[in-house]
């Protein structure tokens, strides 16, 4: 395959009508680090998070999803994290992580129980409007994991995504070269597996990104964007949604459009 083959690009429709193209994108970033940050777990302090919802303050005003209950996780601090002390206006690890848990619900319905999540801390105040995020990660399976990044002190939700699935072998082997090999095999533009009909994904994908209930007003445009293949050669389509207030969001769905697979809040759109 070619170099030029692996270029990016993309194909906008908007108001659901337009050209049928589909175009590709080369390898997405391999996420490794996150599988074998589990090896470090031993050095690490464990905070237990065996209190209730209610005991939160901070998320009294929270609009907590339907059926969650609070699951008995544990919060760790991740080797990744710029530091242990965040901002008295931040969230804490407690509070960000119940947080976290609750999102994780929210896109995937997986409750947690026995599981840690993984903390990371990271705060800019050297920036031009100074800003803190919290990071979450957590492993379901070896080869199933969930990430959520929020607002360090709204808790506001920035992006969450999954790699693998429930549904993958967990020996599956990740070995860098063979899997480069694998995903550029399936995202060469000459393989017709994954070929879209635009004018039937459409509807497809606006059908579920409604559902998902992280965008409540009407949608102006949806942009079909590029197609890709996580560290598990796991292929997701990937659209940008714009809204009737011109928020930007991003969604990336699987293959067959029926799950989300990334979910992202891009901003607002100037005209």
């Amino acid at each position: 395959m070619s170099q030029k083959s692996l270029l990016p690009r993309s194909v906008a429709k908007n108001g659901f009508k337009g050209v049928k193209i589909i175009t590709f994108i080369g390898v997405a970033s391999l996420m490794l680090t996150q599988v074998i940050v589990a090896s470090e777990l031993k050095t690490i302090t464990k905070v237990p998070t065996t209190y209730n919802v209610s005991e939160l303050s901070y998320l009294v005003n929270r609009q907590i999803p339907a059926g969650y209950v609070k699951a008995n996780y544990e919060a760790i601090y991740s080797p990744n994290t710029q530091s242990k002390t965040p901002s008295s206006k931040d969230l804490s690890l407690q509070e960000a992580a119940e947080i976290a848990a609750q999102e994780i619900f929210k896109y995937s319905d997986e409750k947690l129980d026995n599981q840690t999540l993984q903390m990371s801390y990271f705060h800019y105040p050297q920036a031009s409007r100074p800003y803190s995020t919290w990071q979450a990660s957590v492993g379901i399976t070896p080869s199933y994991l969930l990430s959520v990044e929020i607002d360090g002190s709204t808790g506001e939700l920035i992006r969450i995504k999954s790699t693998g699935g429930p549904n993958i072998d967990n020996e599956f082997d990740i070995d860098a070269p063979s899997t480069t090999k694998l995903i550029n095999e399936l995202l060469d533009p000459g393989n017709k597996q994954f070929t879209l009909d635009l004018d039937d994904s459409y509807a497809k994908v606006q059908n579920l990104i409604t559902k998902t209930g992280y965008i409540a007003e009407p949608i102006k445009s949806i942009t079909y964007q590029y197609i890709s293949a996580d560290a598990f050669a796991v292929v997701a389509h990937t659209f940008d949604v714009t809204t009737a207030s011109n928020k930007l969001h991003r969604f990336s769905l699987s293959q067959d459009l029926t799950q989300l697979r990334d979910y992202q809040v891009l901003g607002t759109v100037n005209e």
